[in-house]
């Protein structure tokens, strides 16, 4: 069966939530032989792949129904956001690791965290931050053409690999700890190519030589550490087989926009939906489900993981309105982007 592009970007979302998910589990219990193996696909990789994504959902909608565009995605994301936030907080005052200052809510309840912040109290939450902050300036993007466009794309990504080599040799921070909004300078180069491929449908190649060129940079750099500390035996047997793994996490995404640009038609999947559906609450709420599992003696690493889907699932259910009140209404004409821009 061929399914139509909105149910496979869908499924493909929550897989990369689901990496990042077990990525962040085993910071609080030992994962077992069967998950250690999804965290090597890389968190990083799968926040590069969410973005490209993104952006292409949010294009591909914003051109399909400019008007009410904003308003929108606060439908889709917020409730769901403003619930996240509400746990992370009685996560941390169940496990006694203190409660955050009105302020600090305050500037993520605004999606302020990593411009007045460094860091964002709900942790995931810095690179929906970044989507949201690219939200408010689609209409901006949309007036340049593909070409200006794709030269910003090239400086974001060159600030990138600067950025990359600054945090091998001077120590900058991960794109988590990054504050002044530099992320938008830093990433914006994934976000960026989706929102191009969602206009023109052509060009998916640039997208491949630049996420090839991170990976080439980031096995430059692992490969230079290793030679100068006599470790080249370990970047054989270890690095190389992390690096073509992350190499993996982002030919996948690749792969999912590559059959979005030039699938026509096929089967919609009510389950692959629903697993997109529930990758945003996944992405948001897991490490505060992990913390109060931990806290109540869960040790089964796919107790954790259910949880966490659990109530993702129950956040959609209760909250995604905007979602559920699209599928209830008449079919019409053309595809749902818009339920797949957030994550």
């Amino acid at each position: 069966m061929r399914f139509e592009k909105w149910s496979v970007l869908a499924g493909l979302r929550f897989i990369l939530a689901t990496v990042v998910a077990i990525d962040h589990l085993q910071d609080h219990i030992s994962i077992g032989p069967v998950l250690s193996v999804v965290p090597k696909f890389s968190a990083f990789e799968a926040v590069l792949g969410f973005l490209l994504i993104s952006g292409f959902s949010i294009g591909s909608s914003y051109m399909k129904e400019p008007g009410g565009f904003l308003v929108r995605r606060a439908q889709r994301i917020y409730p769901i956001y403003v619930a996240s936030v509400v746990l992370a907080v009685a996560a941390v005052v169940i496990t006694g690791e203190g409660r955050p200052s009105f302020w600090e809510l305050l500037v993520n309840l605004v999606f302020l965290n990593q411009i007045v912040t460094d860091t964002s109290f709900l942790g995931p939450a810095w690179s929906l931050a970044l989507e949201v902050w690219f939200y408010c300036l689609t209409p901006l993007l949309f007036r340049l053409t593909p070409g200006a466009l794709q030269k910003w794309i090239l400086v974001s990504f060159a600030a990138f690999l600067l950025h990359t080599v600054g945090r091998t040799l001077w120590h900058w921070p991960y794109y988590s700890g990054v504050g002044f909004g530099l992320n938008l300078v830093f990433l914006g180069f994934a976000w960026m190519s989706g929102l191009r491929l969602a206009r023109t449908r052509d060009h998916l190649w640039v997208v491949a030589v630049l996420f090839a060129s991170h990976i080439l940079a980031d096995t430059a750099i692992q490969l230079g550490h290793c030679i100068k500390h006599h470790q080249v035996d370990s970047f054989i047997t270890h690095d190389i087989p992390g690096l073509l793994m992350q190499a993996t996490t982002l030919l996948v995404a690749i792969l999912g926009i590559r059959y979005a640009i030039n699938s026509s038609g096929g089967q919609p999947s009510k389950l692959l939906r629903l697993l997109g559906d529930i990758s945003f609450p996944l992405f948001l709420v897991h490490i505060p489900v992990f913390m109060v599992a931990k806290q109540y003696g869960f040790r089964n690493p796919w107790g954790f993981y259910a949880a966490a889907l659990s109530m993702s699932l129950a956040m959609f259910k209760l909250l995604d309105r905007y979602t559920q009140q699209r599928e209830t209404r008449p079919v019409m004409p053309g595809p749902e982007e818009s339920r797949l821009g957030a994550l």
